[in-house]
């Protein structure tokens, strides 16, 4: 009698784990899925419906709060002063010898004291023509002295009128006194200088004396520009000059206003010192 061998079950796999992932997955796609459609649903609210709350969202306070810790653990940076500029050494471009050195400080000084001397005669001679002491260089200082000691020059008898302490005068034969325009004027315009108005109060003091009276204003200038601007700029120059006049000497007197440019000169314009001679103003009385 034959002994018959036991039974063999077949190994085969549980459903269970199976369902189990793909229950996962499943859950995991309808999760994406569904966000996907949350996130394009609120999308679409907010075009549609926007908030008109001013407080900030709370995405935005969030990654503000992540910057602000970020930037406290950065290293803070080094304070380094700005260092101060040192002011530059200027250093001899030519190698000198002691004996050179002491002969260059000598001539220096010598310098120094002549220009000490320039300085104050140049204050002397202001002092003498009544010139406002100027704060300019020496040079432009000098440069008005020599316009007042040029000009002007009386029509009658070529009398200079040099300053505030010379007043003009008009006589019978004399009725006509002639002003510099650079010294009434500032460099290429119409605007009296703080001088000029010392002349042209001196002036009026003369003025005065003669009520009634019809007074000309002409003004005059070189030949160097084109003849109309020449033309303009002579007539806003006694125009100026009346003006003042009338202000200070009030509606008994009656002012002619002209403007000649370059067309009647006094002198020929060939040099700068006849140039500056045929750039004058002269005020005229007339006699009834």
């Amino acid at each position: 009698m034959s002994k018959s061998s036991p039974d063999r079950t077949p190994n085969t796999r549980s459903p269970g784990m199976g369902l189990l992932i793909l229950s996962l997955i499943f859950r995991f796609l309808l999760l994406v899925v569904a966000s996907g459609f949350s996130w394009v649903l609120g999308m679409a609210i907010a075009f549609q419906y926007p908030s008109t709350t001013q407080e900030i969202p709370i995405a935005e306070k969030l990654l503000r709060g992540v910057r602000s810790i970020v930037s406290q653990k950065k290293l803070p940076q080094s304070s380094r002063s700005t260092p101060v500029s040192t002011p530059e050494i200027i250093t001899p471009q030519v190698e000198l010898t002691q004996a050179q050195r002491k002969e260059l400080q000598t001539e220096l000084q010598e310098l120094q004291t002549e220009l000490n001397n320039l300085i104050g005669r140049t204050r002397t001679l202001e002092n003498q023509l009544g010139v406002r002491k100027s704060d300019g260089n020496l040079e432009a200082r000098l440069d008005i002295i020599s316009q007042q000691l040029a000009l002007p020059i009386s029509a009658g008898k070529n009398k200079e009128v040099i300053s505030k302490s010379s007043q003009p005068v008009f006589s019978e034969n004399t009725m006509m006194v002639t002003l510099p325009s650079d010294v009434l004027f500032e460099s290429d315009s119409n605007t009296i200088r703080s001088e000029g108005r010392s002349i042209l109060d001196n002036l009026i003091s003369e003025l005065k004396n003669y009520p009634e009276m019809t007074i000309s204003v002409s003004g005059h200038t070189d030949n160097l520009g084109k003849v109309k601007v020449n033309q303009e700029k002579s007539f806003l120059q006694a125009e100026r000059v009346a003006e003042y006049f009338s202000k200070n000497m009030g509606d008994r007197y009656r002012f002619l206003v002209i403007g000649y440019g370059e067309s009647n000169p006094i002198v020929e314009n060939n040099s700068k010192t006849n140039r500056q001679r045929n750039r004058r103003i002269e005020v005229k009385i007339h006699k009834k």
